[in-house]
């Protein structure tokens, strides 16, 4: 139990309508406030190597007070989620649980090297100093101004960040010496993309970086603070009078910035078909984006086949909001090089690809984990791969790449029930899909989402509907008396 009263329980059990009787695990979570609770997945790996990923499943986590969705508690199977943890946080505090262990800790700044914090969420009490000398200070001439900070935590980590202010627009970051007479973004094994500039406000804070300076950019112009021991060189001159430059071949590249080389970042591959690498680099022209490009690799000579790059949401592949979107002029038909496509770290988008043979289609996407080069594979369905496929009834789906569960049941005074049941076809790319099951005889049944007034609407009876599994439910009719499932959220 955490200190404001939340708390969370993990179960195990086994159901008695699985005949196989496996193991499974849920957890239930009591939330007097704001706070989430998720399944987590613990693989270990040996010598010390435990690897600890949320689940990417609708039914997995919950932001009220309940329990989250059953799921096998371990398994051999490949490509099965498993969930044998979970953890529960109200902002302040963090508690995790699994068979057999329990642990609770600060949500607090960080804990020893701290590679990405955010020092505006930092107690007061929590500092040994902050200092804003006049000297890392710079102004333009619209009034927007840029502040290199630094403090020392009274747990030992001395922390540096910009802070400022942009009346008109425009975008403040802070820089690292690279070494090689060129300043680059603030770069971490472990931080996320467009974590040291944002648009207001201040950026995160970095731990044990020697040569920082901040910048801030608007209509007016660009400063930066100075370094009286660093001399930089002029960058390149871009290929296009705006940035991002578009349509521009990777091979064009002279120069490029320090630890942003081109590298091989996501690979789509089907066993014995098509195949799309993805490549990412920040060229010395623009130090405001991050760059794709594709490489694929397609059977000659058959049908239906492509490879397209794409931009999908940072959050898990687990909702029709979270569908992947192709990006315009990025599609192949044969074997061949893309032009280079921008991304802004600062935005919610991150890379993805698809590749389709003809029979089976591989899509990878970076969420920002750290997990490289990973892709989940499936066959051609009724729809174009990528796309929401509606209408479908779940009787005609031979294989389930996230195997269909019951979700939700509600029940008339009769006893006639309706269930809400959801899974992932394994022609679905990203999509999760819901449906209401009934065996009753002589009552109606359909599926209900909610709309953006709160209200429920209904788009299905038996058919499959994509969804996030947050906001639909299940009805249940018999003349005047009508019973629905009780959405997560």
């Amino acid at each position: 139990m955490l200190a404001s009263g939340a708390r969370i329980r993990f179960y195990t059990g086994k159901p008695a309508w699985d005949p196989a009787q496996q193991v499974y695990s849920w957890a239930e979570a009591t939330l007097p406030g704001k706070g989430r609770v998720w399944l987590r997945t613990e693989q270990n790996e040996g010598d010390g190597i435990n690897i600890i990923t949320p689940l990417a499943h609708p039914r997995s986590y919950r932001d009220t007070s309940g329990t989250t969705g059953m799921f096998l508690h371990e398994t051999s199977r490949y490509g099965v989620v498993y969930a044998n943890g979970a953890c529960l946080t109200d902002g302040t505090q963090t508690a995790c649980v699994n068979a057999s262990y329990s642990e609770l800790k600060p949500a607090g700044p960080c804990e020893g090297w701290c590679s990405d914090a955010d020092p505006t969420t930092i107690a007061k009490d929590a500092w040994d100093y902050v200092s804003r000398p006049d000297y890392r200070r710079v102004q333009l001439p619209s009034g927007a101004w840029v502040q290199h900070a630094e403090g020392r935590l009274k747990q030992g980590s001395y922390l540096n960040w910009a802070e400022g202010a942009l009346p008109g627009g425009g975008r403040i970051w802070l820089e690292n010496w690279q070494g090689t007479g060129r300043w680059g973004e603030v770069w971490t094994e472990f931080t996320p993309a467009g974590a040291s500039r944002t648009t207001s406000g201040s950026t995160r804070a970095y731990s044990w970086l020697p040569t920082l300076r901040a910048c801030v950019r608007d209509s007016s112009g660009t400063a930066c603070t100075d370094d009286a021991d660093a001399t930089a060189t002029a960058p390149t001159q871009a290929p296009c009078a705006q940035l991002p430059c578009e349509g521009i071949d990777p091979a064009s590249v002279t120069e490029w910035m320090p630890n942003y080389e081109p590298s091989l970042l996501e690979d789509a591959n089907i066993y014995l078909g098509g195949r799309l690498k993805i490549y990412e680099g920040r060229p010395a022209w623009d130090p405001y984006h991050l760059y794709y490009w594709g490489e694929a690799e397609l059977p000659p000579g058959a049908t239906g086949v492509s490879a397209t790059l794409m931009t999908h949401a940072a959050g898990g592949s687990d909702s029709r909001e979270k569908r992947p979107e192709a990006i315009p002029g990025a599609r192949l038909t044969a074997s061949g090089k893309t032009k280079m496509f921008a991304l802004d770290p600062l935005s919610a988008k991150k890379i993805a690809g698809l590749v389709v043979d003809g029979k089976n289609w591989s899509f990878a996407t970076r969420q920002g984990n750290n997990m490289s080069q990973t892709d989940v594979e499936g066959t051609v369905g009724p729809c174009t791969p990528g796309s929401a496929c509606d209408g479908i009834l779940p009787g005609s789906v031979t294989k389930w790449s996230s195997p269909a569960t019951d979700w939700a049941t509600a029940a008339l005074p009769s006893g006639k029930k309706v269930t809400l049941r959801g899974g992932k076809p394994n022609w679905s790319v990203t999509d999760y899909y819901a449906w209401a099951h009934s065996t009753a005889t002589g009552a109606t049944v359909w599926l209900e989402d909610r709309q953006p007034d709160g209200t429920y609407s209904k788009v299905a009876t038996t058919e499959m509907k994509a969804t996030t599994g947050q906001q639909v439910r299940a009805c249940i009719s018999e003349g005047t008396t009508t019973a629905c499932t009780k959405p997560l959220s």
